[in-house]
Formats: C-alpha cells, sequence, structure tokens
C-alpha cells in the first residue's frame, strides 16, 4: 500500500514558492494539485479522484483540516464511488472551541453550552460535521475522551483510531549541557526559571492570566524569573502583556527557531500550562504539553488535557495540579518547593525525559496502531 501526501495550492501560490514547492515533490512523498482559484476547487478535487479511482484498484483519503464534501460527494457517484474510502481526522473538537472562542470569558470559564445569539452558528458546525463524520469510513480522533464526545453525539459506535498529538522524543530530550549553556547565556544560573511555548495570540493560552498567576508566584518566591517563547508574531503581544503585569523585570521573551527549543526548554526549571477545564481541551492531547514532558520538565497545570496525559504526570511525579481559577496559597507553593527540588536533579530530568519517550514513543508511538488502521479500511469490500 502507498501512500502520500496531498495538497491542493491556489496558483498564484504556487507561482511565488516554486521552488520550494518542487523541491517538496521531487521527495516522491507529495502531490500538488495546482488550482487557478476558490470557486474551482471542488471540481478540482473531483476530477482528480475520479481520476485516481478510475484507473487504479481503490483510492483512500485522509482528510485533515478542510471540508471533505468533494470526496463524500463523489463515493456517492456509482462504480467509482465503490473504490474509494474516506478517512476523516480532527485534531480537536471545532463546535466545542466555536464556543470557548465567541463567548470568551476568563473567570470563572468560558460557557460549555452556546448562548442564545450563537445557537444557530453552533448547531450548523456540528450538524455539518456530525454528517461528514456518518459518512467517513473511519475517523482519526485525538483521545479516548474524543471518542466518547462523538459517540455521545451520534449516539452511535465509532470505527476510531487515537492518534495524539506528541512530541518527537529523537528531537526533544533533557541535555544537561545545553542547559547550562543557555543558563549562563541568559544570565540566568541562579534563578527559578518557569518557562512558556508556543502562541499566545489564541485565547484558550490564557496570555493575561498567565502573566498576572507568575507576578503572584514571584510575591512569593522572589526568584522567580519567566522565560517566554513565543511567535515571531506574536513578540509585541507578549511584551505588552508583560508590561502589563510588571513583569519587565524578570522576564525574558525570544522567539527561537524549532531545532533549538528544546535547549530551551533543558534550561528552565518548570513549565506552565494553565488552560481553563472546558470540553474543548479536555479531548486533546497538546503537544506543546509532550514536548515540556519530552525536555524532562515538569508543569504547574490545571490538568485541562485528555486524562492520559494527566495520568503519566501524577504516575511521573512530574506536575503540580492546581484550580484553574490559579489560586496560590501555602499549600501549593509547599508542593511547588517539593517539585523545584525534583526539576533540579539532572538524574531526575533524564529519567523523565526517557519515561516520556517510552510511554509515548518506541512500542507505543500511536503511528503502529494508525498504520493498521489505514490497512484495514484500505482492504474492506
Amino acid at each position: 500500500m502507498s501512500a502520500w501526501v496531498l495538497a491542493f495550492v491556489p496558483e498564484a501560490l504556487y507561482i511565488e514558492h516554486q521552488e520550494r514547492y518542487q523541491e517538496v515533490v521531487s521527495a516522491g512523498l507529495t502531490k500538488i494539485v495546482r488550482v487557478p482559484s476558490e470557486s474551482k476547487l471542488n471540481r478540482r478535487v473531483l476530477l482528480f479522484f475520479l481520476n485516481e479511482a478510475f484507473f487504479t484498484k481503490g483510492v483512500l483519503v485522509h482528510v485533515l483540516r478542510t471540508d471533505p464534501s468533494p470526496v463524500i460527494r463523489l463515493k456517492q457517484w456509482p462504480i467509482v464511488g465503490k473504490k474509494i474510502r474516506y478517512v476523516l481526522e480532527y485534531e480537536g473538537d471545532m463546535p466545542s472551541e466555536c464556543v470557548y472562542q465567541s463567548a470568551y470569558v476568563e473567570s470563572p470559564r468560558p460557557p460549555v453550552e452556546p448562548p442564545l445569539e450563537l445557537r444557530p452558528v453552533y448547531d450548523n458546525l456540528l450538524h455539518s460535521q456530525q454528517n461528514h463524520v456518518r459518512q467517513a469510513d473511519g475517523v482519526v480522533l485525538m483521545s479516548q475522551e474524543h471518542v466518547e464526545l462523538w459517540e455521545s453525539r451520534l449516539k452511535n459506535q465509532l470505527k476510531a483510531c487515537l492518534l495524539p498529538t506528541l512530541a518527537d522524543p529523537k528531537r526533544i530530550y533533557f541535555d544537561e549541557h545545553k542547559r547550562s549553556e543557555i543558563r549562563t547565556q541568559l544570565g540566568l544560573s541562579d534563578r527559578i526559571v518557569l518557562v512558556y511555548a508556543g502562541n499566545v495570540i489564541c485565547k484558550w493560552q490564557r496570555l493575561d492570566a498567565m502573566c498576572r498567576f507568575i507576578a503572584r508566584l514571584a510575591e512569593q518566591i522572589p526568584n522567580v524569573w519567566f522565560l517566554a517563547l513565543v511567535r515571531l508574531d506574536d513578540l509585541q503581544l507578549a511584551k505588552a502583556a508583560i508590561s502589563r503585569h510588571g513583569l519587565e523585570q524578570r522576564s525574558t521573551i525570544k522567539h527561537v527557531t524549532a531545532d533549538v527549543v528544546a535547549d530551551y526548554l533543558s534550561s528552565a526549571d518548570l513549565a506552565i500550562f494553565l488552560r481553563h477545564i472546558h470540553p474543548m481541551n479536555l479531548v486533546v492531547t497538546s503537544g506543546k504539553l509532550g514536548e515540556y514532558l519530552a525536555a524532562g520538565l515538569p508543569v504547574i497545570t490545571t490538568g485541562a488535557n485528555a486524562a492520559i496525559i494527566n495520568k503519566f504526570i501524577r504516575e511521573s511525579q512530574a506536575g503540580l495540579f492546581i484550580d484553574d481559577s490559579l489560586p496560590i496559597n501555602e499549600s501549593i507553593i509547599a508542593e511547588l518547593d517539593a517539585l523545584l527540588d525534583r526539576s533540579q536533579k539532572p538524574g531526575w530530568r533524564v529519567e523523565l525525559s526517557l519515561k516520556t519517550a517510552e510511554c509515548f514513543g518506541g512500542e507505543n508511538d500511536p503511528f503502529r496502531t494508525y498504520a493498521p488502521f489505514i490497512r484495514k479500511i484500505a482492504e474492506q469490500g
């Protein structure tokens, strides 16, 4: 069974980056279909797969981050439709995200159910996705909670495969040498470094709440230093929030390339992951949280993610769980001191890094279940 990535690229974008697209195609794992205009996209999709299905034994389409309607319509065609299999992947839950984003409040948290004015948009999105899932030969979701959510919506059992977003342990791991080098370079050798890595523009990252939490924590632990690793586009946004909360004199804000993120994570003592307890968050496995753990980095977390990650953190004694109202009290400070004591032992960091790789990589790599799942669907009559 052969597989490749298929990209439908607007003509103007292809011309602008032609050399890069040709380089990707030359590797042999990607096919590109150039689309003259958005209005002709569906027609190009239909023609491409009609040709593939007609001249081959069959085609399996894994749809991610795009509307599967053209493929669904093609499956309904006589003769060629029977040769097409369609797998749908959701990297998160869009209906829950719609409510979270559109009805956002910081405290106590965004609502679970859509407010009246949002109900038509929510219902339309949910109905559309329910139809897409029903038409799929299989679905790829992020967690068992994600599967259960969709089964409750459809009142039916899914043919599903779990493919969580996790860190690559070959790329992200604890490096004691880099830890020392970067702490010296940034002048943080004697600091307790709390790191956040990722975008800060999305509401669920809670930028202001995170800065406010660190400022309050610094009142209890004066040696705290905030290391913010953000996208280039987010630098000014992060600087403004840090300024609003009086953290300018105890923060370092940087944009670093992906190939050195692990080095900066190694340099920190703790990571922070402070999302709201909300269905949008509870069905996903954050790749960034996975990177923290892969770097041997313990976390201060609200536990707002799929249970498999929380279970690992607890069993590894690699985290401090706090309410999503982000309280700070004597009990939390005491637990934090114990966590910091473990974090500052290189041997413990190495052990956590290796344990993360063992738990979520190697024999337990999710792709080991994905491949047979796809093969079974491709071969079904």
